[in-house]
């Protein structure tokens, strides 16, 4: 066959006036086509310039290596067969009927020729296989918006925002730019060249707009304001979501209508109900409609705007709200040894697969997970569905507390009461009301904490909830501590008590009987503290959550000095600080740093007392508990008098007696209002 005597087809589209930026990601292009042709991909999501980039790396190499044409087509919508049949005419060839003649006269043509190929809009491999020319001098660009099993990728993103910025420059000038903020109008095109295109046409067209008012519709309708002429965000997705198959299609509407910002890995299967879930979000991720990390999956926000409200989405947004719950089940059975000192609702489980990080680490895997899990409560109370939000919030207390994350816990109690009380749910209310006056405890806000724990008392005694009432009492027992009221603290403990050892808790028993021997510290009983501490280990059975042992060791600790024996309340105290530190507790830390400084001024060690104290201080300031922080410099102060440093101790202490006035407290019997 005479290949020179054959047309030599110049069929790339003009390269666009306005490319911007991504010189680098050019040449990565171009280099992988020269000196040595091979097929590349170009792939990314809807509206990131794959097409303009390919043309314009073929236009960079076209004259230069592939003397003998280039061939362009648009796949989508087409056959091999169609395509096949367009090459053979633009060599000047005859199209056989038959596929498999139309295929090898195909090769024929090509196999001695130096070309280029542009395929533009695969939607899939199998489109693209039938056109690859087998030939040394040929080379292949391929565009689409699926990971095509190829054998080079080239990933098309976002542009960059600078880049978006000059891209939009140059479609409405450069001095209607500098005049506006236009970055507001860039980031919520999220820095796609389509979208800014379409941005930019739209201004154009419309030279008295201020950029703020295309901003405003961004924000209502990102997708009905990002379509002008033939150009459409929303027709692209149209197209790419049409490639997908069912099971795919509809997981799409579930994520999006699930409408978390984050998808942990297991959430997909649990959205779509069964394991082909899976095989879904691969499809998904594959067309770029679902980002993926290393921990997870994302929905892109305008691709969740088109896909929203098309699906039945109330039982996915169930079942991914079981799956957190039982994860946070599971991370309470480790910290705890079982479901102890929390309040269970109705909210079904979803059986999912624990990440490694979870059973290695529970408190690590609840801080990677803190804003996913934040943001589940919200998702909940949104849909109104008020059991899970509430089971979810509760359930979060335990890190709230240890991490002094103070403004999550007042957030998501906050939402999922008002889920709650939308819904008339009582029992979930009287259980945030009793975790809200938890918090209040934390922040030294007695008063605040006895209003809340009351709203809960009523409902919990009334249906006779242990679970309910072993928090209502205790935390009425801390409150009467609080203000000085030991008979009453001591009532209320006791009921406490008699709650949880009725209620199999051997860890609400173990933190009611340390409290209960405070109060026997404080009426001079030590021979009785001891004797509830050593019961209070029994509960645990020696062993137990390294946070709660903290808590033991730290009255231990206590007792011992009352006793004068502060060699060996040093030794305990140093166990407990181990094992606070071990369960990340940073506000049991604090208080055990105060009492370590405490000990170490009475044995007359002042050099490692101000430096604990100072620690105290420092750490509390970091929880935000300012009482804490002015009890340790109160403290701090009396070791300052002691060293005479009488100007320096007489400021501690006047500062951190402002703080207990500002709180409206005052030192009972020593400072008996700052125990934990």
């Amino acid at each position: 066959m005479q290949t020179a005597l054959f047309p030599r087809p110049h069929q790339l589209p003009a390269a666009v006036a306005d490319f911007v930026g991504r010189e680098e990601l050019l040449q990565s292009v171009v280099d992988r086509i020269i000196p040595f042709a091979q097929v590349v991909l170009l792939t990314g999501p809807v509206g990131t310039g794959k097409t303009t980039l390919a043309v314009h790396a073929a236009h960079r190499v076209a004259n230069g290596h592939f003397p003998d044409g280039q061939l362009f087509v648009r796949l989508r919508g087409t056959t091999p067969y169609e395509v096949l049949g367009r090459f053979l005419t633009a060599f000047g060839l005859p199209a056989p009927g038959d596929f498999a003649a139309r295929l090898s006269a195909y090769r024929d043509a090509v196999v001695r020729q130096s070309l280029l190929l542009v395929l533009d809009d695969a939607t899939c491999v199998d489109q693209v296989k039938p056109l690859l020319p087998h030939a040394p001098g040929c080379a292949v660009l391929v565009t689409s918006r699926h990971t095509l099993k190829l054998p080079h990728v080239v990933e098309v993103g976002p542009l960059e925002p600078a880049q978006a910025m000059m891209l939009l420059g140059n479609q409405i000038g450069p001095d209607r730019l500098a005049a506006q903020d236009a970055g507001e109008l860039v980031a919520a095109s999220d820095c796609l060249p389509l979208a800014v295109r379409i941005a930019g046409a739209v201004l154009a067209a419309r030279p008295h707009w201020p950029l703020a008012l295309l901003t405003d519709r961004l924000r209502e309708s990102r997708l009905e304001a990002l379509s002008y002429g033939g150009l459409s965000v929303r027709a692209r997705l149209e197209e790419t979501a049409g490639d997908l198959s069912p099971p795919a299609r509809r997981l799409l509407g579930l994520l999006a209508d699930v409408g978390a910002r984050r998808l942990p890995s297991w959430a997909p299967v649990a959205a779509f109900g069964d394991v082909r879930g899976q095989s879904a979000v691969d499809e998904l991720v594959s067309a770029h409609l679902v980002s993926v990390s290393e921990d997870g999956y994302a929905v892109p926000e305008l691709v969740r705007e088109f896909a929203a409200g098309r699906s039945d989405a109330g039982e996915a947004l169930r079942r991914v709200l079981g799956g957190w719950l039982y994860l946070l089940d599971q991370a309470r059975t480790a910290l705890y040894g079982g479901d102890f000192s929390v309040i269970r609702g109705c909210s079904a489980r979803e059986v999912v697969r624990p990440d490694r990080a979870l059973r290695a680490d529970p408190l690590a895997w609840l801080e990677s997970e803190r804003e996913s899990l934040c943001d589940a409560v919200d998702l909940a109370a949104e849909a109104d569905l008020d059991e899970p939000a509430w089971e979810l919030a509760h359930r979060l207390v335990t890190f709230f507390e240890a991490r002094t994350d103070f403004e999550g816990w007042q957030h998501t109690h906050d939402i999922a009461l008002a889920a709650c009380e939308r819904a008339g749910n009582r029992r979930g209310a009287a259980v945030l009301h009793c975790s809200l006056a938890s918090l209040h405890i934390s922040q030294s806000r007695y008063d605040l904490a006895h209003e809340m724990t009351l709203r809960a008392k009523d409902f919990f005694e009334d249906h006779d909830d242990l679970a309910g009432l072993g928090l209502v009492y205790r935390n009425l027992g801390i409150v009467a501590r609080s203000s000085g009221e030991l008979a009453a603290a001591r009532r209320w403990y006791q009921r406490a008590l008699a709650v949880y050892e009725r209620f199999t808790d051997p860890v609400g028993e173990a933190s009611v009987l340390q409290n209960l021997a405070q109060i026997d510290l404080y009426d001079g009983d030590p021979a009785g503290a001891r004797e509830r501490l050593s019961a209070a280990l029994a509960a645990c059975d020696g062993a137990g959550p390294a946070r709660v042992l903290a808590q033991i060791n730290y009255r231990l600790g206590k007792l011992l000095a009352v006793d004068g024996r502060h060699d060996e309340a040093f030794d305990v105290l140093t166990v407990a600080l181990d094992l606070a530190r071990t369960a990340r507790d940073r506000r049991g830390e604090s208080f055990v740093l105060y009492a370590l400084g405490r000990n170490e001024f009475a044995r007359c060690r002042m050099g490692p007392a101000r430096t604990l104290l100072r620690e105290a201080a420092a750490l509390c300031e970091a929880n935000f508990d300012v009482v804490g922080a002015a009890r340790a410099r109160l403290e701090l102060s009396r070791v300052h008098q002691a060293c005479g440093e009488v100007q320096l101790a007489a400021e501690l202490e006047a500062a951190a007696r402002a703080v207990y006035s500002e709180f409206g407290l005052k030192p009972v019997l020593g400072d008996l209002i700052f125990q934990p």
